[in-house]
């Protein structure tokens, strides 16, 4: 992730182990990481293009689906990845519309108490975006 240029992701522990999370051990990252990340992963360039293919089918089995695919049309495809811990809310991925264009969508939210009120909002935002981009 470093020789991409996604320098602040810092990864100090496993998905859902509380103990470390309770010790102040905290994954860390930043919108622009991610999107460098999932950019990377778009243009088949993480790792390599196979590899970067694999990412894609894994990411598009995210079985969390109701913030940036919620109100999309189901002709387009997400590759994404959601996650959620006490107050910390994010949606990050890959849109691919049915013309095969794609664009990346990064959603954080931190210190948000109201977890069915960020993804209302991620929702509404991603579809929003989506009208955006293609608008004729």
């Amino acid at each position: 992730m470093r020789s991409y240029g996604a320098d602040s992701i810092k990864v100090l522990r496993g998905v859902e182990d509380i103990k470390a999370y309770d010790r102040g051990l905290n994954n860390e990252t930043n919108a622009l990481d991610l999107m460098i990340l999932f950019e990377r992963i778009g243009r088949g360039e993480a790792v390599n293009p196979e590899a970067s293919q694999a990412m894609i089918d894994i990411l598009k089995k995210q079985h969390f689906n109701d913030m940036i695919p919620a109100q999309l049309p189901d002709s387009v495809e997400v590759a994404h990845k959601t996650g959620w811990i006490t107050g910390v809310h994010h949606d990050s991925g890959l849109v691919i519309l049915p013309d095969g264009h794609r664009y990346v969508l990064i959603m954080l939210s931190k210190n948000a108490p109201n977890r069915e009120k960020v993804i209302k909002t991620f929702a509404d935002i991603s579809r929003e975006i989506y009208d955006y981009v293609t608008r004729k």
